[in-house]
């Protein structure tokens, strides 16, 4: 799924932004280096910025692409690979804004709870300056319209998030 500034319908982007998952909750695995191996080989992948960064589950590939067609536009390119248990909270935080991300985290903080690209957790026990001692509970989120309910919001589309 292309996030970003292109899902949220800008008119021009800086870079790509990838998320892969797959919904059967296990075939994600292993599929990190087979995919950035044939992006190499057919000359997508032009530059490597981060090969691997592994943050958990979650696997991230920052480097540079090089477009098809007519002027073969270089771009930065990130692709992000996710359990799917972890797929709605990802996409909402990949697809942005920043703002609309930092909005989102503190109106979840607020509430006793903790949002960030792995999940949604609520009954956060929070100490002295806000740090996590307890980090709750995972809430389902198999869609984002799921998350905006847990935080009792009217669901926002993508292009609707640029603020």
């Amino acid at each position: 799924m292309a996030c970003g500034s292109f899902r949220r319908g800008k008119p021009t982007c800086g870079d790509v932004d990838v998320l892969v998952t797959h919904p059967d909750g296990h075939s994600h695995q292993g599929v990190f280096n087979k995919l950035l191996d044939s992006l190499r080989r057919t000359g997508f992948l032009t530059d490597d910025l981060v090969s691997q960064e592994d943050n958990g589950n979650q696997k991230k590939y920052l480097g540079v692409c090089r477009l098809p067609g007519p002027g073969r536009c270089h771009r930065r390119l990130d692709i992000i690979v996710v359990p799917y248990s972890e797929f709605a909270c990802a996409l909402l935080y990949f697809t942005g804004s920043a703002h609309f991300n930092r909005s989102m985290r503190a109106l979840a903080k607020t509430r006793g709870m903790s949002l960030s690209e792995h999940g949604l957790s609520r009954g956060v026990v929070r100490g002295p300056g806000g740090l996590k001692v307890a980090p709750g509970v995972i809430l389902p989120t198999l869609t984002e319209k799921d998350v905006f309910v847990h935080l009792g919001l009217p669901y926002r589309k993508p292009h609707e998030r640029d603020w």
